[in-house]
């Protein structure tokens, strides 16, 4: 037995293909599909040179306050996204703009210290999580999320720099927990660098860090939850990275960010003196290195997964072949034993493995003459010296031979003394002869005449030749069969079954024997 016949592996593959294939034309009709019912959310990619499709790294930035737009900074390509509610359109057009490609990251802007109240803000936070997981949906793949945090910073801080560790990365899957363990280990840290409060500008970046690690505190504790965990049952964003970015703006205690502070420590917030808070081009580096160059488009990832479709089809079709050949070498193993174990005397068992052997060599003949079938080929096949010992096994055997079947008559009741003519009664003698010929139709006959020692030898062979010829003739006429399965022979008193010394010795002596004889094996 194989696992499988090859019309049900040939089907199986065929259904493969095709779901596969259907699985893909799903993926990029729904990637790019509607873009031509309605009018386009992203005119400006159309007047983008058409090496931007592939090789710019490309961020959908999520809370733009300046409507969707495009723009390409720094060899970046940055899509803004203003609301939840086009971000799925927003979506459709880009990937089907660059070919199927989904953009590298989303970035969502957080506004710590913009005035809004507590449900507005969470309520903010859960409408992206579920355009997020519309979009995510649609495109069939998970999106690396950035969640740039912006909090007002003194006015003479240059801004986010080497030295103010504020820029977090994790894994694409990381849980709340982790998240949380990853901000309370950087805020550790934060607090163990010197304060440097010899001048101003010690004093303004040592202000700045106490903010950043204040938020990084307040995303652990508020944030964060609200967009990873929540009673929601949508599956939460592949958060990958946090950055905190300290930007010139006023403080506004009616903040999220501000009602926590407040919370925490009982004061009342100080507002900033506001400045510039116009949304311009974010740092580079909250990017973390996003891979730059060439990304595989549609038509190539289709072209990718046929291949390894085929790999894998080819793959099972090894696999198949390898188990199959093994079945055929166990099987044939296992046969030869069988009948190797029985002996010559179990005849009726050594038959019947003697048929099994002779299927595996016919069907072993059928691979020599038309080829080995293909769920044993892929040069697994070596059952071709298996075919040569089971040929000499079936050519070695030889049926054992049966036992000869011999009645002994007195010669008194067949013939009288000295004479070799039956005598009118001796019919009744030969019954049980012809009985055991009846039984045994497929035996020779032979017909052996023996005498005593009484008088001389030739004479004796003489007429025990004589009476063996009277009884073939009988028997012949009687039972039909042919002369040539019948033969005579004469002992005279050569073989006595007893001693001539005395009249009972003689008279066990005086007999003719008829022995049934199997048919000689033909070779």
């Amino acid at each position: 037995m194989t696992p499988w016949s090859g019309g049900l592996r040939l089907g199986a593959v065929l259904l493969a293909v095709a779901v596969w294939l259907a699985w893909i034309g799903w993926r990029l009709r729904r990637s790019s599909g509607g873009q031509t019912e309605r009018e386009p959310v992203l005119p400006g990619l159309l007047e983008l040179p058409q090496g931007w499709r592939g090789d710019r790294v490309t961020v959908v930035e999520l809370e733009s306050r300046r409507g969707a737009y495009v723009a390409a900074e720094d060899g970046v390509l940055r899509v803004m996204v203003p609301t939840p509610a086009l971000l799925e359109r927003v979506m459709s057009e880009l990937v089907a703009w660059r070919r199927g490609v989904p953009p590298n990251a989303l970035a969502l802007r957080v506004e710590a210290a913009a005035e809004c109240g507590e449900s507005a803000w969470l309520g903010r936070l859960q409408a992206w999580r579920q355009a997020i997981a519309d979009a995510e949906a649609r495109l069939g793949c998970r999106l690396p999320l950035y969640l740039l945090v912006r909090f007002p910073a003194p006015r003479r801080c240059a801004g986010i720099n080497g030295t103010l560790g504020v820029v977090l990365k994790g894994a694409p899957c990381s849980s709340l927990r982790q998240w949380r363990e990853r901000l309370d280990e950087w805020r550790k840290q934060l607090e163990l660098q010197a304060s440097g409060l010899g001048d101003g500008e010690g004093r303004a970046r040592f202000d700045l860090r106490q903010r950043a690690g204040a938020v990084g505190g307040w995303l652990a504790s508020q944030a964060l939850p609200a967009l990873l965990q929540g009673a929601t049952p949508l599956p939460a964003p592949g958060l990958q990275g946090i950055a905190l970015l300290p930007a010139q703006g006023g403080d506004a205690a009616l903040s999220p960010w501000g009602r926590a502070r407040q919370a925490l420590s009982g004061l009342a917030v100080r507002p900033l003196s506001a400045g510039g808070g116009e949304e311009g081009g974010l740092p580079g580096s909250w990017l973390f290195g996003l891979e730059r160059g060439p990304r595989l488009s549609a038509g190539w990832k289709l072209v990718l997964n046929l291949w390894l479709l085929a790999c894998l089809t080819a793959m099972a079709a090894l696999a198949a072949s390898a188990w199959s050949n093994r079945q055929l070498l166990e099987r044939l193993a296992a046969d030869v034993a069988r009948y190797r174990s029985l002996p010559a005397e179990r005849d009726a068992e050594r038959r019947q493995a003697l048929l099994v052997l002779e299927r595996d060599a016919r069907e072993l003949q059928s691979h020599a003459d038309l080829g080995v079938p293909l769920r044993l080929g892929f040069g697994f096949y070596r059952a071709r010296p298996w075919h040569q010992r089971i040929a000499r096994l079936i050519a070695e055997y030889r049926p054992p031979q049966a036992a000869p079947v011999s009645v002994s008559l007195d010669s008194l009741s067949l013939f009288d003394s000295g004479k070799a003519a039956l005598r009118p009664d001796a019919a009744a003698s030969l019954e049980p002869v012809l009985a055991a010929l009846r039984q045994h139709a497929d035996r020779n006959v032979l017909v052996a005449g023996h005498t005593d020692s009484v008088g001389r030898a030739d004479a004796n062979q003489r007429l025990s030749l004589e009476r063996a010829a009277a009884v073939r003739d009988w028997l012949v006429q009687v039972s039909g069969l042919p002369l040539s399965r019948f033969a005579i022979q004469g002992y005279g008193a050569t073989r006595p079954l007893a001693s001539n010394d005395d009249a009972e010795g003689r008279a066990r002596n005086r007999r003719v024997e008829i022995t049934l004889l199997p048919f000689p094996p033909v070779k």
